[in-house]
């Protein structure tokens, strides 16, 4: 079937007021990752507006957690072909923004606030996107999977939000995360997985004046293994950051106790018996006579494998972006995580970093390009309609 493509996109222009408007809305209810009773009202509120554009939603509720949302337009269609992913949880405390949460400056072209970039102006390109193939009776099944908890790996939701994604997007023919997106345009084929382990070291106290000859330092033992653990660091696979340190009771004492928390980076999911190996070991050892310490995991976020169906789909991406007259992006690895990592798992061709487009992420200077939300918008959706039968 052919579809009017210069309708879509004429669509798309005359509701970029709507969906902007949207865009404000949305991130005023400010939703850090934490703040479960705050995520899930800005949940409640996208849920629905989408009513009110006509879709059918589902939202995903855990015994702990933020909530997930699932939505589509139901046109009977069994053909699965596309699902757009997001998340509604953001790094901001709230307040931080000050009392006007969002500032929009139409003359620079730029929009100011939490999740502008990270993630929610994604959420509202891939509705943008639904609403337009819907417009012009586009006849395939299409999803839109949004988290509630992404950001922190989904550790509140006790792993549960990534479920709700292996469940989601089962069975689709391709997945675009519309996560935070790169000022020039660059397109995101894999990305690392992240793990968090803390080690938790005994000594013993003494007083460091009197007896300093009884003591045995957790601190100096902590500091032995993070020496150990970096060592090892190779930027282009595995590497550690031992981030956080924690001992000691006084200046004067020699430290009994100390926990160090590290974060771990890697390709692939068969890395994680490795470092998971190499990091007990180091756990095993002690440097400083004495010393005791045991390890726990506290999250594990799955990488997003960079594949070859990864790269036939960006391949048709970039096409369509120098046909359409929108530069000609490039593919690109980064080391943090998103769950696009869940759809690459079910092994769906998947790209990542397609939301709007923007800067700083993750800061208060947190700023997004409005002109590219129906930029990206028109993208994909052309993306969409030329889909291969199979990759």
């Amino acid at each position: 079937m052919n579809y009017n493509l210069k309708e879509a996109f004429s669509f798309i222009d005359q509701e970029e007021k709507t969906m902007k408007k949207l865009w404000v809305d949305l991130c005023k209810y400010e939703s850090p990752s934490a703040d479960i009773e705050s995520v899930n009202a800005a949940t409640e509120f996208l849920e629905k507006n989408l009513k009110n554009f006509g879709m059918t939603t589902k939202i995903r509720k855990f015994p702990v957690g933020a909530n997930s949302i699932s939505a589509y337009f139901d046109n009977g269609s069994k053909d699965l072909e596309m699902a757009l992913l997001g998340h509604l949880d953001t790094v901001h405390n709230k307040g931080l923004f000050g009392e006007e949460i969002v500032k929009v400056d139409e003359e620079n072209n730029m929009m100011y606030g939490p999740g502008v970039l990270d993630c929610k102006g994604g959420v509202i390109v891939a509705i943008l996107v639904a609403r337009a193939l819907n417009h012009i009776g586009y006849d395939k099944f299409v999803k839109l999977a949004f988290s509630g908890d992404e950001e922190v790996g989904h550790r509140f939701t006790n792993g549960e939000g990534k479920d709700f994604f292996l469940e989601e997007v089962k069975g689709f023919k391709a997945a675009i995360d519309c996560e935070t997106g790169f000022e020039d345009g660059r397109v995101v084929v894999g990305r690392k997985g992240a793990a968090n382990y803390k080690i938790t070291i005994k000594g013993k106290a003494a007083h460091s004046g009197n007896e300093p000859q009884n003591g045995i330092s957790a601190i100096r033992e902590a500091a032995y293994k993070t020496l150990n653990i970096e060592k090892e660091n190779d930027y282009d696979n595995i590497h550690y950051n031992v981030g956080l340190f924690d001992g000691g009771t006084s200046q004067n004492t020699i430290p009994e106790n100390c926990t160090m928390t590290i974060n771990v980076r890697f390709r692939k999911s068969s890395d994680v018996p490795i470092l998971e190996a190499f990091l007990k070991k180091i756990a095993d050892t002690s440097y400083v006579e004495g010393t005791t310490a045991v390890i726990e995991k506290l999250s594990l976020s799955d990488p997003m494998e960079e594949t070859e169906k990864n790269h036939k789909l960006f391949e048709l991406l970039k096409k369509n972006s120098e046909e359409l007259g929108f530069g000609s992006p490039y593919p690109c690895y980064l080391g943090g995580g998103s769950d696009a990592a869940y759809s690459v798992a079910l092994g769906i061709p998947t790209l990542c970093g397609m939301g709007v487009r923007g800067f700083e992420n993750h800061t208060i200077r947190e700023r997004a390009i409005i002109s590219s939300m129906t930029e990206r918008a028109k993208l994909i959706l052309k993306t969409i309609l030329t889909l291969p039968e199979k990759f």
